[in-house]
Protein backbone atom coordinates (compact mmCIF):
# COMPACT_ATOMS: atom_id res chain seq x y z
CA UNK A 1 0.00 0.00 0.00
CA UNK A 2 2.90 2.30 0.77
CA UNK A 3 4.36 1.77 -2.71
CA UNK A 4 0.96 2.47 -4.25
CA UNK A 5 0.74 5.78 -2.36
CA UNK A 6 4.26 6.60 -3.44
CA UNK A 7 3.38 6.10 -7.09
CA UNK A 8 0.20 8.12 -6.80
CA UNK A 9 1.93 10.99 -5.00
CA UNK A 10 4.66 10.97 -7.60
CA UNK A 11 2.04 11.29 -10.31
CA UNK A 12 0.52 14.31 -8.55
CA UNK A 13 3.82 16.01 -7.82
CA UNK A 14 5.39 15.47 -11.26
CA UNK A 15 2.26 15.44 -13.37
CA UNK A 16 0.35 18.37 -11.95
CA UNK A 17 -0.21 21.64 -13.77
CA UNK A 18 3.14 22.98 -12.59
CA UNK A 19 5.15 20.21 -14.26
CA UNK A 20 6.69 21.89 -17.30
CA UNK A 21 9.68 19.76 -18.16
CA UNK A 22 11.47 16.64 -16.91
CA UNK A 23 13.27 16.69 -13.59
CA UNK A 24 16.95 17.72 -13.60
CA UNK A 25 19.19 14.90 -14.77
CA UNK A 26 16.44 13.13 -16.68
CA UNK A 27 17.64 11.03 -19.62
CA UNK A 28 15.53 10.72 -22.76
CA UNK A 29 14.49 7.23 -23.71
CA UNK A 30 16.41 7.81 -26.94
CA UNK A 31 19.69 8.37 -25.08
CA UNK A 32 18.88 5.51 -22.69
CA UNK A 33 18.60 3.12 -25.65
CA UNK A 34 21.88 4.42 -27.07
CA UNK A 35 23.54 3.45 -23.77
CA UNK A 36 22.34 -0.17 -24.00
CA UNK A 37 25.88 -1.58 -23.87
CA UNK A 38 26.33 0.07 -20.47
CA UNK A 39 23.09 -1.19 -18.92
CA UNK A 40 24.78 -4.07 -17.10
CA UNK A 41 27.09 -1.58 -15.35
CA UNK A 42 24.12 0.59 -14.40
CA UNK A 43 22.22 -2.14 -12.55
CA UNK A 44 21.02 -0.82 -9.22
CA UNK A 45 21.78 2.83 -10.01
CA UNK A 46 18.93 5.30 -9.59
CA UNK A 47 17.95 6.77 -12.95
CA UNK A 48 15.40 9.28 -14.25
CA UNK A 49 14.09 8.54 -17.75
CA UNK A 50 11.50 10.39 -19.79
CA UNK A 51 9.80 9.73 -23.11
CA UNK A 52 6.60 8.68 -24.82
CA UNK A 53 4.97 5.51 -23.55
CA UNK A 54 3.70 2.96 -26.04
CA UNK A 55 2.08 0.30 -23.82
CA UNK A 56 0.76 0.43 -20.28
CA UNK A 57 -0.72 -2.30 -18.16
CA UNK A 58 -1.49 -2.90 -14.54
CA UNK A 59 2.17 -3.02 -13.59
CA UNK A 60 3.89 -2.87 -17.03
CA UNK A 61 4.96 0.12 -19.11
CA UNK A 62 6.88 0.25 -22.39
CA UNK A 63 8.34 3.31 -24.07
CA UNK A 64 8.19 4.00 -27.79
CA UNK A 65 11.46 3.00 -29.41
CA UNK A 66 12.58 0.78 -26.53
CA UNK A 67 11.95 -2.96 -26.09
CA UNK A 68 12.96 -3.01 -22.40
CA UNK A 69 10.13 -3.64 -19.94
CA UNK A 70 9.47 -1.10 -17.17
CA UNK A 71 7.69 -2.78 -14.25
CA UNK A 72 6.13 -1.66 -11.01
CA UNK A 73 5.56 -3.80 -7.93
CA UNK A 74 2.28 -1.99 -7.39
CA UNK A 75 -0.43 -1.13 -9.91
CA UNK A 76 0.45 1.90 -12.02
CA UNK A 77 -1.81 4.96 -11.89
CA UNK A 78 -4.06 5.54 -14.90
CA UNK A 79 -2.24 7.67 -17.50
CA UNK A 80 -4.93 9.79 -19.16
CA UNK A 81 -4.08 11.36 -22.50
CA UNK A 82 -5.93 13.76 -24.77
CA UNK A 83 -4.19 12.76 -28.02
CA UNK A 84 -1.77 10.23 -29.46
CA UNK A 85 1.03 12.69 -28.75
CA UNK A 86 -0.01 13.36 -25.13
CA UNK A 87 1.85 10.33 -23.77
CA UNK A 88 5.01 11.79 -22.23
CA UNK A 89 5.94 10.35 -18.86
CA UNK A 90 8.91 10.35 -16.55
CA UNK A 91 9.94 7.37 -14.48
CA UNK A 92 12.42 7.07 -11.65
CA UNK A 93 13.83 3.69 -10.78
CA UNK A 94 16.62 1.19 -11.31
CA UNK A 95 17.71 -1.49 -13.71
CA UNK A 96 17.25 -4.96 -12.22
CA UNK A 97 18.28 -8.44 -13.38
CA UNK A 98 15.73 -11.22 -13.72
CA UNK A 99 16.51 -14.70 -15.01
CA UNK A 100 19.42 -13.48 -17.08
CA UNK A 101 17.52 -10.50 -18.47
CA UNK A 102 17.22 -6.89 -17.38
CA UNK A 103 14.12 -4.87 -16.64
CA UNK A 104 13.59 -1.40 -15.18
CA UNK A 105 11.89 -1.30 -11.81
CA UNK A 106 9.65 1.78 -11.54
CA UNK A 107 9.73 3.53 -8.20
CA UNK A 108 8.05 6.79 -9.24
CA UNK A 109 6.12 7.87 -12.33
CA UNK A 110 4.96 11.30 -13.49
CA UNK A 111 2.98 12.55 -16.46
CA UNK A 112 4.72 15.26 -18.51
CA UNK A 113 3.39 17.80 -21.01
CA UNK A 114 3.34 16.69 -24.65
CA UNK A 115 6.23 17.77 -26.89
CA UNK A 116 4.34 20.52 -28.71
CA UNK A 117 3.47 22.10 -25.37
CA UNK A 118 7.10 21.85 -24.31
CA UNK A 119 8.13 23.40 -27.63
CA UNK A 120 5.81 26.37 -27.15
CA UNK A 121 7.06 26.94 -23.61
CA UNK A 122 10.71 26.72 -24.67
CA UNK A 123 10.43 29.25 -27.51
CA UNK A 124 12.88 32.12 -26.81
CA UNK A 125 10.92 35.26 -25.97
CA UNK A 126 13.54 37.44 -24.36
CA UNK A 127 14.87 40.47 -26.20
CA UNK A 128 18.30 39.05 -25.47
CA UNK A 129 17.51 35.77 -27.21
CA UNK A 130 20.18 34.70 -29.70
CA UNK A 131 20.15 32.67 -32.87
CA UNK A 132 21.81 29.85 -30.94
CA UNK A 133 18.83 29.74 -28.56
CA UNK A 134 16.61 29.00 -31.53
CA UNK A 135 19.08 26.50 -33.00
CA UNK A 136 19.11 24.61 -29.67
CA UNK A 137 15.32 24.39 -29.71
CA UNK A 138 15.48 23.27 -33.33
CA UNK A 139 17.96 20.51 -32.51
CA UNK A 140 15.74 19.30 -29.66
CA UNK A 141 12.63 19.22 -31.86
CA UNK A 142 14.45 17.66 -34.81
CA UNK A 143 15.95 14.88 -32.72
CA UNK A 144 12.71 13.97 -30.96
CA UNK A 145 10.72 14.33 -34.18
CA UNK A 146 13.02 11.91 -35.97
CA UNK A 147 13.03 9.40 -33.09
CA UNK A 148 9.25 9.34 -32.75
CA UNK A 149 8.62 9.84 -36.49
CA UNK A 150 6.57 12.90 -35.57
CA UNK A 151 6.16 15.06 -38.70
CA UNK A 152 4.56 17.95 -36.82
CA UNK A 153 7.39 18.14 -34.31
CA UNK A 154 9.89 17.91 -37.16
CA UNK A 155 8.14 20.87 -38.78
CA UNK A 156 8.60 22.76 -35.52
CA UNK A 157 12.33 22.11 -35.81
CA UNK A 158 12.24 23.79 -39.21
CA UNK A 159 10.35 26.69 -37.68
CA UNK A 160 12.87 27.14 -34.86
CA UNK A 161 15.88 26.96 -37.18
CA UNK A 162 14.24 29.41 -39.56
CA UNK A 163 13.63 31.83 -36.69
CA UNK A 164 17.26 31.52 -35.63
CA UNK A 165 18.55 32.07 -39.16
CA UNK A 166 16.23 35.05 -39.53
CA UNK A 167 17.58 36.61 -36.33
CA UNK A 168 21.17 36.06 -37.44
CA UNK A 169 20.36 37.41 -40.90
CA UNK A 170 19.06 40.69 -39.50
CA UNK A 171 22.22 41.11 -37.47
CA UNK A 172 24.42 40.31 -40.48
CA UNK A 173 22.66 42.74 -42.85
CA UNK A 174 25.25 44.73 -44.80
CA UNK A 175 28.05 42.25 -44.05
CA UNK A 176 28.61 40.14 -47.16
CA UNK A 177 31.08 37.79 -45.47
CA UNK A 178 28.77 37.13 -42.50
CA UNK A 179 25.82 36.60 -44.82
CA UNK A 180 27.83 34.17 -46.91
CA UNK A 181 28.73 32.08 -43.87
CA UNK A 182 25.12 32.23 -42.67
CA UNK A 183 23.94 30.91 -46.03
CA UNK A 184 26.28 27.95 -45.58
CA UNK A 185 24.93 27.41 -42.06
CA UNK A 186 21.36 27.51 -43.36
CA UNK A 187 22.18 24.74 -45.84
CA UNK A 188 23.23 22.43 -42.98
CA UNK A 189 20.07 23.13 -40.95
CA UNK A 190 16.48 22.18 -41.54
CA UNK A 191 15.06 25.58 -42.53
CA UNK A 192 12.28 27.00 -44.69
CA UNK A 193 12.70 26.14 -48.37
CA UNK A 194 14.54 28.79 -50.34
CA UNK A 195 15.99 30.55 -47.30
CA UNK A 196 19.66 29.59 -47.92
CA UNK A 197 19.41 30.87 -51.50
CA UNK A 198 17.73 34.08 -50.32
CA UNK A 199 20.63 34.75 -47.95
CA UNK A 200 23.20 33.94 -50.64
CA UNK A 201 21.40 36.38 -52.94
CA UNK A 202 21.47 39.06 -50.26
CA UNK A 203 25.21 38.55 -49.76
CA UNK A 204 25.76 39.03 -53.50
CA UNK A 205 23.64 42.20 -53.50
CA UNK A 206 25.84 43.60 -50.72
CA UNK A 207 28.98 42.62 -52.65
CA UNK A 208 27.66 44.30 -55.77
CA UNK A 209 27.19 47.60 -53.95
CA UNK A 210 30.68 47.38 -52.47
CA UNK A 211 32.29 46.55 -55.84
CA UNK A 212 31.10 49.60 -57.77
CA UNK A 213 34.01 51.52 -59.23
CA UNK A 214 36.37 48.53 -59.02
CA UNK A 215 36.26 46.60 -62.29
CA UNK A 216 38.12 43.60 -60.89
CA UNK A 217 35.67 43.22 -58.02
CA UNK A 218 32.71 43.78 -60.33
CA UNK A 219 33.86 40.93 -62.56
CA UNK A 220 34.33 38.67 -59.53
CA UNK A 221 30.77 39.37 -58.32
CA UNK A 222 29.41 38.82 -61.84
CA UNK A 223 31.13 35.44 -61.99
CA UNK A 224 29.80 34.50 -58.54
CA UNK A 225 26.26 35.38 -59.56
CA UNK A 226 26.61 33.28 -62.70
CA UNK A 227 28.00 30.37 -60.71
CA UNK A 228 25.86 30.45 -57.55
CA UNK A 229 22.41 31.53 -58.73
CA UNK A 230 20.69 28.87 -60.90
CA UNK A 231 19.62 30.10 -64.32
CA UNK A 232 21.55 33.37 -64.14
CA UNK A 233 23.42 32.68 -67.39
CA UNK A 234 20.37 31.41 -69.29
CA UNK A 235 18.70 34.07 -71.49
CA UNK A 236 15.52 31.97 -71.50
CA UNK A 237 14.81 33.01 -67.90
CA UNK A 238 13.04 36.21 -68.83
CA UNK A 239 10.95 37.99 -66.16
CA UNK A 240 7.84 40.01 -66.78
CA UNK A 241 8.50 43.71 -67.27
CA UNK A 242 6.71 44.44 -64.00
CA UNK A 243 8.85 41.97 -62.01
CA UNK A 244 12.12 43.29 -63.45
CA UNK A 245 11.02 46.88 -62.84
CA UNK A 246 10.16 46.15 -59.19
CA UNK A 247 13.47 44.35 -58.63
CA UNK A 248 15.45 47.26 -60.01
CA UNK A 249 13.39 50.09 -58.51
CA UNK A 250 12.60 48.69 -55.07
CA UNK A 251 14.65 46.78 -52.49
CA UNK A 252 15.95 43.80 -54.51
CA UNK A 253 16.33 41.67 -51.37
CA UNK A 254 12.69 42.17 -50.35
CA UNK A 255 11.40 41.54 -53.88
CA UNK A 256 13.51 38.39 -54.13
CA UNK A 257 12.44 37.08 -50.72
CA UNK A 258 8.80 37.38 -51.72
CA UNK A 259 9.22 35.66 -55.09
CA UNK A 260 8.45 32.02 -55.88
CA UNK A 261 11.01 29.55 -57.18
CA UNK A 262 10.41 30.22 -60.89
CA UNK A 263 10.41 33.99 -60.45
CA UNK A 264 13.62 33.72 -58.46
CA UNK A 265 15.33 32.05 -61.41
CA UNK A 266 14.13 34.94 -63.56
CA UNK A 267 15.47 37.44 -61.04
CA UNK A 268 18.81 35.62 -61.10
CA UNK A 269 18.93 36.49 -64.80
CA UNK A 270 18.00 40.14 -64.13
CA UNK A 271 20.80 40.34 -61.55
CA UNK A 272 23.32 38.81 -63.96
CA UNK A 273 22.22 41.00 -66.89
CA UNK A 274 22.64 44.17 -64.85
CA UNK A 275 26.03 43.12 -63.50
CA UNK A 276 27.36 41.93 -66.85
CA UNK A 277 26.19 45.15 -68.49
CA UNK A 278 27.90 47.24 -65.81
CA UNK A 279 31.15 45.34 -66.37
CA UNK A 280 30.97 45.88 -70.15
CA UNK A 281 30.06 49.56 -69.88
CA UNK A 282 32.93 50.09 -67.43
CA UNK A 283 35.24 49.43 -70.37
CA UNK A 284 33.84 52.31 -72.44
CA UNK A 285 36.31 55.02 -73.41
CA UNK A 286 35.55 58.54 -72.17
CA UNK A 287 35.22 59.85 -75.73
CA UNK A 288 32.80 57.06 -76.69
CA UNK A 289 35.06 55.93 -79.53
CA UNK A 290 34.44 52.24 -78.76
CA UNK A 291 30.66 52.57 -78.54
CA UNK A 292 30.09 49.98 -81.28
CA UNK A 293 32.28 47.47 -79.46
CA UNK A 294 30.38 48.11 -76.23
CA UNK A 295 27.06 47.56 -78.00
CA UNK A 296 28.35 44.40 -79.68
CA UNK A 297 29.60 42.98 -76.36
CA UNK A 298 26.24 43.67 -74.70
CA UNK A 299 24.36 41.92 -77.53
CA UNK A 300 26.68 38.92 -77.24
CA UNK A 301 26.72 38.48 -73.45
CA UNK A 302 23.23 39.73 -72.54
CA UNK A 303 21.29 39.75 -75.83
CA UNK A 304 18.03 40.71 -74.16
CA UNK A 305 19.44 44.08 -73.05
CA UNK A 306 18.69 45.68 -76.40
CA UNK A 307 17.88 49.04 -74.81
CA UNK A 308 21.42 49.52 -73.50
CA UNK A 309 23.02 48.15 -76.67
CA UNK A 310 20.92 50.51 -78.79
CA UNK A 311 21.86 53.42 -76.56
CA UNK A 312 25.57 52.83 -77.08
CA UNK A 313 25.10 52.43 -80.81
CA UNK A 314 23.23 55.74 -80.94
CA UNK A 315 26.03 57.44 -79.01
CA UNK A 316 28.64 55.98 -81.35
CA UNK A 317 26.65 56.95 -84.44
CA UNK A 318 26.21 60.48 -83.14
CA UNK A 319 29.95 60.72 -82.61
CA UNK A 320 30.62 59.38 -86.10
CA UNK A 321 28.17 61.80 -87.70
CA UNK A 322 30.28 64.62 -86.31
CA UNK A 323 33.41 63.28 -87.98
CA UNK A 324 31.95 62.18 -91.33
CA UNK A 325 33.98 64.72 -93.39
CA UNK A 326 37.23 63.30 -91.97
CA UNK A 327 36.39 59.65 -92.63
CA UNK A 328 37.82 57.48 -95.35
CA UNK A 329 35.41 55.76 -97.69
CA UNK A 330 35.24 52.45 -95.86
CA UNK A 331 34.50 54.20 -92.59
CA UNK A 332 31.74 56.19 -94.29
CA UNK A 333 30.17 53.07 -95.77
CA UNK A 334 30.18 51.41 -92.37
CA UNK A 335 28.43 54.39 -90.79
CA UNK A 336 25.90 54.59 -93.62
CA UNK A 337 25.14 50.89 -93.27
CA UNK A 338 24.61 51.27 -89.53
CA UNK A 339 22.32 54.24 -90.07
CA UNK A 340 20.29 52.27 -92.58
CA UNK A 341 20.00 49.31 -90.23
CA UNK A 342 18.78 51.75 -87.58
CA UNK A 343 16.23 53.00 -90.16
CA UNK A 344 17.77 56.48 -90.09
CA UNK A 345 17.68 56.85 -93.87
CA UNK A 346 17.66 60.65 -93.88
CA UNK A 347 20.77 60.75 -91.69
CA UNK A 348 22.44 58.18 -93.94
CA UNK A 349 21.81 60.33 -97.01
CA UNK A 350 23.02 63.46 -95.25
CA UNK A 351 26.21 61.71 -94.20
CA UNK A 352 26.92 60.73 -97.81
CA UNK A 353 26.15 64.26 -99.04
CA UNK A 354 28.44 65.87 -96.46
CA UNK A 355 31.24 63.45 -97.27
CA UNK A 356 30.91 64.02 -101.03
CA UNK A 357 30.68 67.78 -100.65
CA UNK A 358 33.89 67.75 -98.62
CA UNK A 359 35.69 66.04 -101.53
CA UNK A 360 33.97 67.62 -104.54
CA UNK A 361 36.05 70.83 -104.68
CA UNK A 362 39.34 68.96 -104.26
CA UNK A 363 38.50 66.33 -106.89
CA UNK A 364 37.22 68.88 -109.37
CA UNK A 365 40.60 70.56 -109.06
CA UNK A 366 42.43 67.35 -110.03
CA UNK A 367 41.51 67.33 -113.68
CA UNK A 368 40.20 64.26 -115.47
CA UNK A 369 41.34 61.76 -112.84
CA UNK A 370 39.60 63.71 -110.09
CA UNK A 371 36.38 63.88 -112.09
CA UNK A 372 36.54 60.14 -112.81
CA UNK A 373 36.91 59.50 -109.11
CA UNK A 374 34.05 61.87 -108.23
CA UNK A 375 31.77 60.19 -110.77
CA UNK A 376 32.62 56.81 -109.30
CA UNK A 377 31.77 58.09 -105.82
CA UNK A 378 28.48 59.59 -106.97
CA UNK A 379 27.47 56.28 -108.50
CA UNK A 380 28.65 53.92 -105.79
CA UNK A 381 27.55 55.98 -102.80
CA UNK A 382 24.47 57.79 -104.05
CA UNK A 383 23.57 56.01 -107.30
CA UNK A 384 23.32 59.49 -108.80
CA UNK A 385 23.64 58.70 -112.51
CA UNK A 386 22.65 62.18 -113.61
CA UNK A 387 25.33 63.98 -111.60
CA UNK A 388 27.92 61.33 -112.49
CA UNK A 389 27.17 61.82 -116.18
CA UNK A 390 27.54 65.61 -115.88
CA UNK A 391 30.90 65.22 -114.14
CA UNK A 392 32.09 62.78 -116.83
CA UNK A 393 30.95 65.09 -119.61
CA UNK A 394 32.94 67.86 -117.96
CA UNK A 395 35.96 65.52 -117.90
CA UNK A 396 35.45 64.82 -121.61
CA UNK A 397 35.50 68.54 -122.33
CA UNK A 398 38.81 68.82 -120.48
CA UNK A 399 40.33 65.92 -122.39
CA UNK A 400 38.28 64.87 -125.41
CA UNK A 401 38.66 61.26 -126.44
CA UNK A 402 40.00 60.06 -123.08
CA UNK A 403 39.54 56.27 -123.02
CA UNK A 404 38.76 56.08 -119.29
CA UNK A 405 36.07 58.74 -119.61
CA UNK A 406 34.56 56.99 -122.63
CA UNK A 407 34.50 53.69 -120.81
CA UNK A 408 32.86 55.24 -117.75
CA UNK A 409 30.18 56.83 -119.95
CA UNK A 410 29.63 53.51 -121.71
CA UNK A 411 29.01 51.88 -118.34
CA UNK A 412 26.23 54.44 -117.93
CA UNK A 413 24.81 53.46 -121.32
CA UNK A 414 26.11 56.39 -123.38
CA UNK A 415 28.23 56.58 -126.52
CA UNK A 416 29.71 59.64 -128.21
CA UNK A 417 28.47 60.65 -131.60
CA UNK A 418 30.44 63.60 -132.84
CA UNK A 419 30.52 66.09 -129.97
CA UNK A 420 27.45 64.70 -128.24
CA UNK A 421 26.88 61.87 -125.83
CA UNK A 422 23.76 59.90 -126.66
CA UNK A 423 22.07 56.86 -125.22
CA UNK A 424 23.43 53.78 -126.90
CA UNK A 425 20.89 51.75 -128.82
CA UNK A 426 19.27 49.23 -126.46
CA UNK A 427 21.41 50.53 -123.58
CA UNK A 428 19.17 52.95 -121.74
CA UNK A 429 20.15 51.20 -118.53
CA UNK A 430 23.26 49.10 -117.93
CA UNK A 431 22.39 45.45 -117.63
CA UNK A 432 23.70 42.77 -115.37
CA UNK A 433 25.93 40.21 -117.11
CA UNK A 434 24.49 36.87 -118.03
CA UNK A 435 24.38 34.30 -115.23
CA UNK A 436 26.90 32.16 -117.02
CA UNK A 437 29.72 34.54 -116.08
CA UNK A 438 29.54 33.33 -112.44
CA UNK A 439 29.79 36.82 -110.99
CA UNK A 440 28.33 37.76 -107.61
CA UNK A 441 28.47 40.78 -105.32
CA UNK A 442 30.91 40.29 -102.46
CA UNK A 443 33.26 37.81 -104.15
CA UNK A 444 36.95 38.45 -103.53
CA UNK A 445 39.64 39.40 -106.05
CA UNK A 446 40.96 35.84 -105.85
CA UNK A 447 37.51 34.37 -106.55
CA UNK A 448 37.04 36.77 -109.47
CA UNK A 449 40.33 35.72 -111.05
CA UNK A 450 39.39 32.07 -110.61
CA UNK A 451 35.98 32.61 -112.22
CA UNK A 452 36.82 35.10 -114.99
CA UNK A 453 40.55 35.00 -115.44
CA UNK A 454 42.80 38.02 -116.04
CA UNK A 455 40.86 41.09 -117.28
CA UNK A 456 41.67 42.86 -120.54
CA UNK A 457 41.97 46.16 -118.72
CA UNK A 458 42.16 47.54 -115.17
CA UNK A 459 41.43 51.15 -114.20
CA UNK A 460 42.42 52.19 -110.71
CA UNK A 461 41.41 55.27 -108.69
CA UNK A 462 42.83 55.91 -105.21
CA UNK A 463 41.05 58.02 -102.60
CA UNK A 464 41.48 58.61 -98.88
CA UNK A 465 41.19 55.24 -97.25
CA UNK A 466 40.25 53.15 -100.30
CA UNK A 467 41.24 52.03 -103.80
CA UNK A 468 38.53 51.61 -106.43
CA UNK A 469 39.25 49.37 -109.43
CA UNK A 470 37.32 48.70 -112.65
CA UNK A 471 38.14 45.38 -114.34
CA UNK A 472 36.97 45.07 -117.94
CA UNK A 473 36.43 41.64 -119.55
CA UNK A 474 35.44 40.64 -123.09
CA UNK A 475 35.90 41.75 -126.67
CA UNK A 476 35.09 45.42 -127.45
CA UNK A 477 33.40 44.32 -130.68
CA UNK A 478 31.19 41.56 -129.26
CA UNK A 479 30.45 42.35 -125.64
CA UNK A 480 32.21 43.44 -122.49
CA UNK A 481 31.67 43.36 -118.72
CA UNK A 482 32.86 45.94 -116.20
CA UNK A 483 33.44 44.75 -112.62
CA UNK A 484 33.85 47.28 -109.81
CA UNK A 485 36.11 46.20 -106.90
CA UNK A 486 36.90 48.14 -103.75
CA UNK A 487 39.64 47.64 -101.18
CA UNK A 488 41.17 49.69 -98.36
CA UNK A 489 44.74 50.91 -98.01
CA UNK A 490 45.00 48.77 -94.87
CA UNK A 491 45.54 45.73 -97.03
CA UNK A 492 42.13 44.11 -96.82
CA UNK A 493 41.09 41.97 -99.78
CA UNK A 494 39.33 43.73 -102.63
CA UNK A 495 35.72 42.65 -103.06
CA UNK A 496 33.25 43.00 -105.92
CA UNK A 497 30.86 45.90 -105.31
CA UNK A 498 29.04 45.94 -108.67
CA UNK A 499 29.19 44.74 -112.28
CA UNK A 500 27.38 45.47 -115.56
CA UNK A 501 27.49 44.94 -119.32
CA UNK A 502 29.30 47.47 -121.50
CA UNK A 503 28.09 48.31 -125.01
CA UNK A 504 30.15 46.96 -127.88
CA UNK A 505 32.20 49.32 -130.06
CA UNK A 506 30.89 48.10 -133.39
Amino acid sequence: MTSRKTLVMALVVFGGLGAVCPAPGAVTIQDFVLQKKRWTKQVGQRQVIEGRWAVTGRTLLKFQGCALEFRSREPLPKLAHRSARDVNVQVIGRLRPNAGKLYFQIEQIAKLPDDLTVYRRRRPTSLKATAEDWYALGRWAARRGAFYKDAELTAKATEANTMGIGLARRKAAGDAEALGKLAETAVTLRVAAGLPMAIAHQALVVQRKASRGDLGKMKAVRDQVGRMLPGARDPKNQPTAALARRYRAENPVSVYDGAGQEDRRRLHRVFYVDLATEVIVAGARPDGSNGYEIAQAIRKVVPENTTEADRWERLALQRDLGRVPRMNRLELEQVVERLRMAKRLVDAQRAVDRWLEQRRRRLMGEGVSGRLQLADLLLSLRNDREQAMLVLQDADRLKPGDADVAEAMQRLGYVKQGDRWVIAEGKAQPKRPRAGWGLRIGMTRKNLLAAMGVPRRISRVASAGAISEIWVYGDPRSGRIAVHLLRSHAGSAAVVRDFCDLPSRR
